[in-house]
């Protein structure tokens, strides 16, 4: 805590030297995360704080023209300033744009100019999102130690701010399948291809099986053709190998099965002449082979796909679990999510992003299991070291507590800074630790509040409680008169021995009486009512 009384917890230092000793006994936290959550509660701009560096500019020459650079290299264009859309081909000028050559890219390796589809998310899966309970044991350990009272929407933005502070929730409706779940929890797949083609990229794959690379001869013919993958680099080899289409797909089912195999296939391209069949020759004379750990030599298979359904067939169940609902960490790589969810996943976060109070009430929930309160000021929910408690107007109190108080009282909403310079005397720069340690009591009594942004807040002062109950007994007493009730008259339960006789006698009944009838009596009533039968209602 600097002079003006604020806390620097941008480098880490989460317990200030100067609190009482008995607020430093509580251990610091050490990892990464701590300090990478904790930082943020520094609130406001980066270019605020006294901590933040500097912004470095790039050297300007001021003698370089402010022409537009020549993008020659990028096909926008050409040497005279005149547009062109190079390897296009056909007359521009009337069938518009045409994609260029060359499997959709431009020439000198640039970008594709067809714009990328963006992945649909999976349908029937909802993903929400979830503040982490270890991230907010961290928050209310701060809170503790700093004795300060933060909004709970600038809570939840510290929480989105990084995927380790939040986890992922996943449920699936029962018109869609379930999904797969890695038993340690690492991965999430919509279907079962997708989970077996990542086990066999994962580290989990060398737990159950084994692989060796041997020499072996190389396949002999005469080859004029190999195909080449355009994207990886590895040899396919020629079209008509026997082993070609098993190779192809391998390639696109283990390194880019994020895009449709059409569009993968497309970027195949053959290569012409020995040094190239020569190059694929040799890829040939190494080979890989495996088998399950702990099998004999007689299980070695050159043959991948034997390998995978045996893993797919017996194995799997090993590895992955299906599941409707599951939790999984807000930091899982993407690789290790499904195309359809990893689109569910960005929906969510960016939807919770720009909507952080959806989190308040996880947060809240969270914060009363931490034995934190949570109160409402001015319309807003905050979270701090304990609720409101205001000071009565009697209260007896040590002689610095009370004129911290008596100098709020006169001074409302004032920063910490401010205090400080009203009560130490003239020439000293810093309080002592009395002086906090006073303060840090107020605040963790509920006296007085300590926002985030220093600003200091005392509840309004209330009455004695005795003077308090015994002035509403006193005004109660005063407006307490005797009044006369006023007795309702019962109304008459009228039987009749027959219906003849009860028309009879209501028919001839006074008005008063009329008003007493209840039950089928009055239903008789409003009958003779509306006919016209009742003798003194007609008199009226």
């Amino acid at each position: 805590m600097s002079a003006g009384g604020d806390v620097n917890l941008s480098q880490g230092e989460f317990v200030i030297s100067r609190w009482p000793a008995r607020v430093r006994d509580v251990s610091e936290p050490s990892d990464e995360l701590a300090k990478r959550l904790l930082s943020a509660f520094e609130l406001g701009p980066s270019w605020a704080r006294g901590d933040a560096p500097a912004k470095k500019y790039p050297a300007r020459d001021d003698d370089a023209p402010r022409e537009r650079r020549d993008r020659d290299d990028r096909g926008h264009r050409d040497g005279g300033g005149r547009r062109e859309f190079r390897g296009g081909g056909g007359d521009r000028g009337k069938g518009g744009y045409r994609p260029p050559r060359g499997g959709g890219r431009r020439q000198g390796g640039g970008r594709d100019f067809e714009p990328r589809e963006l992945p649909q998310p999976a349908h029937g899966v909802r993903v929400s999102i979830v503040p982490a309970a270890e991230a907010v044991h961290l928050v209310v350990r701060e809170i503790h130690h700093v004795a300060r009272v933060y909004s709970l929407y600038d809570v939840s933005q510290i929480l989105l701010a990084g995927r380790e502070r939040y986890h992922l929730q996943f449920s699936v409706s029962d018109k869609v399948g379930p999904l797969f779940k890695s038993k340690n929890g690492d991965s999430l797949w919509l279907t079962k291809d997708e989970a077996i083609a990542h086990f066999w990229q994962s580290e989990a794959a060398s737990e159950l099986y084994e692989s060796e690379e041997v020499e072996t001869d190389p396949p002999s013919g005469n080859f004029q053709v190999v195909a080449r993958c355009g994207m990886s680099g590895e040899w396919l080899g020629p079209p008509n190998f026997h082993s070609y289409q098993t190779t192809l797909r391998r390639i696109h089912r283990e390194q880019f099965s994020n895009m449709p195999f059409e569009a993968y296939a497309s970027r195949v391209r053959t290569e012409r002449g020995e040094e190239a069949v020569n190059a694929w020759l040799d890829t040939m004379r190494k080979r890989v082979r495996w088998r399950p750990k702990g099998a004999d030599d007689e299980a070695w298979s050159f043959d991948r796909s034997e390998i995978e359904r045996d893993f797919a067939t017996g194995k799997f169940a090993e590895m992955f679990e299906e599941v409707r609902g599951t939790e999984v960490s807000g930091d899982i790589p993407a690789r290790n999510l499904s195309v359809g969810l990893l689109a569910c996943v960005r929906i969510a976060t960016s939807h919770a992003r720009k909507h952080p109070a959806i989190l308040i009430p996880m947060i809240c929930r969270l914060l009363e299991a931490e034995h934190l309160s949570v109160f409402k000021r001015e319309g807003k929910l905050f979270t701090g070291p304990a609720r409101p408690h205001p000071l009565t107007t009697d209260a007896k109190l040590a002689e610095r507590p009370a004129a911290i108080v008596e100098w709020l009282e006169a001074n409302p909403d004032k920063k910490l800074s401010d205090l400080w310079t009203a009560m130490l005397p003239e020439g000293q720069t810093e309080p002592g630790k009395e002086w906090f340690a006073d303060l840090f009591w107020l605040l963790t009594q509920g006296h007085v509040l300590l926002f985030a942004d220093d600003l200091l807040v005392l509840p309004k002062r209330r009455a004695p409680q005795g003077a308090a109950a015994a002035a509403p007994a006193a005004a109660k007493g005063a407006k307490k008169k005797k009044r006369k009730k006023r007795r309702k008259g019962r109304r008459r339960r009228v039987t009749f021995e027959n219906p003849a006789k009860m028309v009879r006698t209501i028919s001839r009944m006074s008005p008063s009486a009329l008003k007493r009838l209840r039950g089928p009596a009055l239903l008789w009533r409003r009958r003779l009512e509306k006919r016209g039968r009742i003798a003194s209602l007609l008199d009226e």
